[in-house]
């Protein structure tokens, strides 16, 4: 838990390359100066509450895209478990693989220490599910941790604070 309050609001939120459940590589730079970004970091398939969250993302996703936001979600699945979630949820935007950067040598963390949202190795799931909105120079504007899943993100907060961003 002491990684949480690493990043904060109006920090440059870490850059990252990841491969999608596609095997295509995306990064933060890929949108700067393009679109707005809304992560959803989340445990994927072990995780109801993740599960239900890619789903509303997804109901909203036409509306999201209409405030200049895309979305890019961040799971530990492998990635074929995340192209049959995608299908059979019809999910239309990128899943992207929880992993090692490789574009450094060494490599550098993984995207789930640079943004604080590892938990502790004994903690189950090794991430805490969480919610950034990035703008389009790449300052996180919001963030929330779910320290305790039960918590169920407010879309109209999420809606309120992308009008912001536009």
């Amino acid at each position: 838990m002491d990684n949480v309050n690493r990043i904060r609001v109006g920090f440059f939120a870490p850059s990252f390359v990841l491969k999608d459940s596609e095997s295509k590589k995306l990064g933060l730079l890929d949108f700067r100066g393009h679109k707005n970004l809304l992560l959803f970091f989340c445990h994927g398939k072990r995780s109801q509450f993740c599960l239900d969250w890619l789903d509303e993302l997804n109901r909203f996703y036409d509306h999201i895209q209409l405030k200049e936001t895309e979305i890019l979600s961040f799971t530990q699945d492998e990635r074929w478990i995340s192209h049959r979630i995608k299908e059979e949820k019809k999910i239309r935007f990128p899943i992207l693989k929880i992993e090692s950067d490789l574009r450094f040598d060494p490599p550098a963390p993984p995207v789930t220490q640079q943004y604080g949202v590892q938990a502790s190795e004994s903690e189950e799931g090794n991430l805490y599910p969480a919610i950034f909105l990035v703008d389009k120079m790449g300052i996180i504007r919001y963030r929330k941790v779910y320290i305790q899943p039960s918590e169920k993100p407010n879309l109209k907060e999420l809606l309120c604070e992308m009008d912001r961003l536009s």
